[in-house]
C-alpha cells in the first residue's frame, strides 16, 4: 500500500505541482511591468511630427507619471518613458497641455504647460533626435526651462 501511495505522489502529484509552478512563472514573466496610456496627441504645424502626452504606470512604483514624447508622423509610441518630458503625477490631474509653434525657418518649439507642478524628473530643452525641435516649460506661473 505504501508503494502505491508513493507512486501516486511521484507520478501524479509532483508533475501537477511542477506544472502549476511553471504556469505561475510564465504568467508572471509575461505580465508587463509598466504600461502607457495616451492622453493627448497633437500634430506639429508642418505635420511631420506628433507630440504625445501619456500617463505611465509601473507595477513596482506607486502612482503615475506624466510623460511627453515627440514622434515622427505615424510613429508608434515605445513601451518606455517619455523622450522629452517626465513628471510625477497624472497628466489630467496636473493639467498638462502642449502647443506647437514655428521657431524660425526650420525650427519648431513645443510649449509644455501644466496648471499644477509635480516633481519634474526630465525636461529636455531640445529633442535629442532633431536639434531643430526645442521645448519650453511653464508650470503654474513660473517659467522653469527654455530651449532657446
Amino acid at each position: 500500500m505504501q508503494k502505491v501511495v508513493r507512486d501516486i505522489g511521484l507520478f501524479v502529484v509532483a508533475p501537477l505541482a511542477i506544472l502549476g509552478g511553471l504556469t505561475a512563472w510564465m504568467f508572471a514573466a509575461t505580465t508587463p511591468e509598466c504600461s502607457n496610456g495616451i492622453v493627448k496627441q497633437l500634430a506639429s504645424p508642418d505635420d511631420k511630427y506628433t507630440a504625445v502626452v501619456f500617463v505611465r504606470s509601473c507595477n513596482h512604483v506607486p502612482g503615475f507619471s506624466s510623460n511627453i514624447s515627440v514622434l515622427v508622423k505615424d510613429g508608434i509610441l515605445a513601451d518606455g518613458p517619455g523622450n522629452l518630458f517626465i513628471s510625477e503625477g497624472h497628466p489630467e490631474q496636473l493639467g498638462v497641455d502642449v502647443q506647437w509653434q514655428a521657431a524660425g525657418a526650420k525650427g519648431l518649439q513645443l510649449n509644455v504647460s501644466s496648471k499644477f507642478r509635480g516633481a519634474v524628473l526630465q525636461a529636455d530643452p531640445v529633442w535629442s533626435a532633431n536639434p531643430n525641435i526645442t521645448a519650453s516649460y511653464q508650470f503654474g506661473t513660473t517659467q522653469s526651462s527654455s530651449g532657446q
